[in-house]
């Protein structure tokens, strides 16, 4: 279900972020374990109407998700791991 984006503190929000995080643990950005927060694989800049879309999210550790701020993942040319493995 998409809708409109109210921001990152509503409960909608809050239990979607809940449920991405639940199916995958794996970061998106870097492909290693212990992701802890959600990105908008488009960003919100670029379609604020996929914010609260399930499918523009995916799992990702907080350094990768803020290495790849506000772009597309394509666009950002390496995103090393977060964590020395």
């Amino acid at each position: 279900m998409t809708s409109a984006y109210h921001g990152r503190s509503t409960r909608s929000f809050k239990r979607l972020r809940a449920r991405v995080l639940e199916e995958s643990s794996i970061c998106w950005l870097c492909g290693q374990p212990g992701a802890d927060t959600v990105d908008h694989i488009v960003p919100l800049s670029l379609a604020p109407e996929l914010g609260e879309a399930a499918s523009n999210m995916a799992a990702a550790h907080r350094s990768c998700n803020s290495r790849k701020g506000a772009r597309l993942a394509s666009s950002v040319r390496s995103l090393p791991s977060s964590r020395s493995w």
